[in-house]
């Protein structure tokens, strides 16, 4: 028998199976989790867009109702700055929330492109595992085969080299005396 390091091949076949075991529960777990997670945050991103636009909404009726307050009744001076201050406030709030609002979705879509990155991860590793999987245990079988085909053989070789170190042993054990002598002939 080898004692070399290559000599077990299935070894390396066995590893090939344990990688894409490894990758299936790893794709399994990893990449759903993440994408799970962004699922979530893209839900939550969704929902404060909402809540942005409906505020973008109630101060845009605000500043229209005081914009319509202010042209049609006789105001004050003072009351009317009051009025335009208020007004340009909500508009600044308006600003600042539609930025947040355009934040938001930008983040949307950089998570949707992260879900598809994930997506794609996820089936890229199924397969290849799978195939690890697949080839590996199909080399592993055959070598396997090839492996015990030939511990077949040596151990009949054994047996052979047993069966004629008996045969020696047997032939050395008969003394040569016991041959009969050659007759010579009678010369006369």
């Amino acid at each position: 028998m080898e004692s070399n390091f290559f000599s077990g091949s299935e070894n390396l076949y066995k590893y090939l199976v344990t990688i894409g075991i490894l990758m299936l529960v790893l794709t399994i777990y990893y990449p759903l989790k993440e994408k799970q997670e962004l699922e979530i945050l893209k839900i939550n991103l969704k929902s404060e867009l909402k809540v942005l636009n409906l505020e973008i909404k109630d101060n845009n009726k605000s500043v229209n109702e005081l914009t319509k307050y202010v042209t049609q009744k006789n105001i004050s001076e003072s009351e009317k700055n009051k009025l335009f201050s208020e007004i340009s406030q909500n508009q600044k709030a308006n600003e600042i929330k539609q930025i947040k609002a355009d934040g938001k979705l930008v983040e949307i879509k950089n998570r949707d492109k992260y879900i598809n990155i994930y997506d794609n991860l996820f089936w890229a590793f199924i397969v290849t595992g799978s195939g690890f999987i697949v080839f590996g245990f199909f080399k592993w079988y055959n070598s396997k085969k090839v492996d015990d085909s030939k511990c077949e053989i040596e151990v009949e070789l054994l047996k052979l080299k047993l069966e004629e170190e008996r045969l020696r042993q047997n032939n050395s054990s008969i003394p040569e005396s016991t041959t009969p002598p050659q007759n010579q002939s009678p010369t006369t």
